[in-house]
């Protein structure tokens, strides 16, 4: 029996305390043998996760007392390995100011990891409603703090994905009430790609009240050609003729535009009279206002 036992007898390579010695050597032969410098460079791949480069950051960041440039690679291997307790931890221990660049970084990483908890929670679980609420608030931070509408609509896609409908619903309403042409056109887009004809047309010609020339032209051919889209015709001559500007009736490309639309909606009196227009004629543009 003793003899069996004796064979059972697993045998260690060595102690917790030599293991931990060896893994020590190992982090400062890599401080001796590349610089600090050339070794971040190579664990700033967002896609690197291994707990090697965790733990190097994680010493070296406790020496550096919390030091940014040191912080933000770590954070992003704790997100791409999915470890949002570790990268919410490190994110805490943040100190001192700063830069534009470093902010920007900070905010994003914030917002991949309250993306991230949102993500691994069912929409039946408690903690739903709570990792909804951070996600929300991180989008508001980042929306005051500079956000542009294509940032915005990317957070609208994640939130759709995520089945967070009070967020998309706050970004939706938040898009469309911009004063500003980028914004006036990403949610013209989304409008558009839920069929929703005439909101999309009603964002376009909204923003081009503060819109500057080539943008207003470009906005106002949007608007109609959601319209027509949506096979509303009639409605789309009504929306181009009640949005037709004086600099946009000087416009050739867009009297031609609006002539086709004139004989699409069967109105040859207005394609006479854009036509008129267009060849000098006339310069009256009211006498081209579509009656509903």
């Amino acid at each position: 029996m003793s003899a069996d036992n004796y064979h059972k007898t697993r045998e260690r390579f060595a102690g917790p305390l030599a293991i931990g010695g060896l893994v020590a050597a190992g982090l400062l032969l890599l401080l001796v043998l590349y610089p600090e410098k050339s070794l971040l460079k190579l664990l700033e791949n967002p896609e690197v996760s291994s707990p090697a480069q965790q733990r190097y950051l994680e010493a070296l960041l406790h020496l550096r007392n919390g030091e940014t440039e040191l912080l933000i690679p770590l954070v992003r291997s704790y997100l791409a390995a999915g470890c949002t307790e570790k990268a919410a931890a490190a994110l805490s221990l943040q100190r001192g100011r700063l830069s534009a660049e470093q902010f920007k970084t900070v905010m994003v990483l914030q917002y991949e990891l309250r993306r991230q908890e949102l993500e691994w929670v069912s929409l039946d679980e408690p903690g739903w409603e709570n990792a909804q609420q951070n996600y929300a608030a991180q989008i508001e931070k980042m929306h005051k703090a500079g956000a542009t509408p294509q940032e915005l609509a990317r957070y609208l896609a994640d939130a759709r994905r995520l089945g967070d409908g009070i967020t998309v619903q706050k970004l939706e309403a938040l898009l469309g009430s911009d004063a500003d042409t980028a914004s006036a056109e990403v949610a013209a887009a989304i409008a558009l790609g839920k069929g929703d004809y005439r909101g999309a047309a009603a964002f376009c010609f909204k923003g081009m009240q503060v819109a500057q020339a080539d943008q207003k032209r470009r906005l106002f051919l949007a608007g109609v050609g959601a319209l027509q889209s949506g096979n509303l015709v009639q409605e789309a001559l009504v929306a181009a003729e009640m949005n037709l500007t004086s600099d946009l009736a000087k416009d050739r490309g867009i009297l031609k535009y609006l002539v086709k639309l004139s004989l699409a909606a069967n109105r040859p009196d207005k394609a006479q009279l854009y036509v008129r227009i267009a060849l000098g004629y006339s310069s009256d543009v009211d006498k081209a206002r579509v009656q509903p």
